[in-house]
């Protein structure tokens, strides 16, 4: 058989809106795959139930980040499936519109995706800069609080695209949600640095995509709601996490 879609749904702990997720899934000639990053024998077990019985796969990886697990997962689906598209999707959204005749199978497709305040989260970031990425790496490298006005800049420069775009093409898609053709994701296996643990791997996965060849488009009519209480919620020294991702990020990409 040969699926439109191929979820591939990173859990960790959470697995309430796992159960919200399959609720709301309408998607048809569809496939899950629950990808669980390890944390505890119930978790596991409950997150293994609720796929079953949602008649999705499962697979219990350990507890290594969001590159490895999604990693794991497309590796799985490439294995193990056919299909047009792979979509890399959090548990805790919902999908309000999405039509396979919308979709290209030469680039990645970033949707709308909203918050529950409203607020879109894609693109991302509207455009590629290497002074940017300098300067950023120069405050964070330094623990500096001056780093609050690159995210200042980048969520401007993200208001300003969506004033005159509606569609179009983009350095980097939010990592919430995105889908990718099959021949772009055998282009890109893996798609993630597993050094990084969790954050930037939008910015990797965008540079990837750019050094390949293959573009991100963001496309406002496939619309996507984003509740925001995944396994971030868990963390306790989120900030010292995100800089040592952007740091391994800067690494491997500036300084070859």
């Amino acid at each position: 058989m040969v699926y439109d879609f191929v979820f591939v749904v990173l859990v960790y702990r959470n697995t309430k809106d796992l159960e919200d997720f399959f609720k709301c899934l309408k998607t048809p000639n569809s496939k899950v795959l629950v990808v669980n990053s390890f944390y505890d024998e119930d978790s596991r077990a409950k997150f293994e139930a609720i796929a079953l019985a949602n008649h999705a796969d499962f697979l219990n990886v350990e507890n290594k980040g969001y590159g490895y697990g999604n990693n794991r997962g497309c590796e799985y689906a490439l294995n193990n499936y056919q299909f047009r598209y792979l979509i890399i999707s959090n548990a805790d959204i919902e999908i309000q519109n999405l039509d396979v005749n919308q979709l290209s199978s030469k680039h990645i497709t970033a949707p709308k995706i909203l918050t529950l305040k409203g607020k879109n989260q894609n693109p991302y970031l509207p455009f590629f800069s290497k002074l940017y990425e300098k300067i950023k790496y120069f405050f964070i490298k330094r623990r500096s609080r001056l780093i609050i006005f690159c995210w200042i800049f980048s969520r401007l420069c993200r208001e300003i695209f969506l004033l005159f775009h509606k569609k179009g093409y983009v350095f980097a898609a939010h990592g919430a949600f995105f889908i990718m053709p099959f021949n772009v994701l055998k282009e890109l296996f893996p798609l993630y640095n597993e050094k990084m643990f969790l954050f930037v791997e939008e910015a990797h996965l965008a540079m990837l995509a750019r050094e390949k060849g293959i573009k991100i488009y963001y496309d406002s009519s496939i619309v996507i709601n984003h509740k925001e209480d995944g396994s971030v919620s868990f963390l306790n020294n989120e900030n010292e996490i995100q800089n040592e991702s952007y740091i391994e990020f800067y690494n491997t990409w500036f300084k070859k």
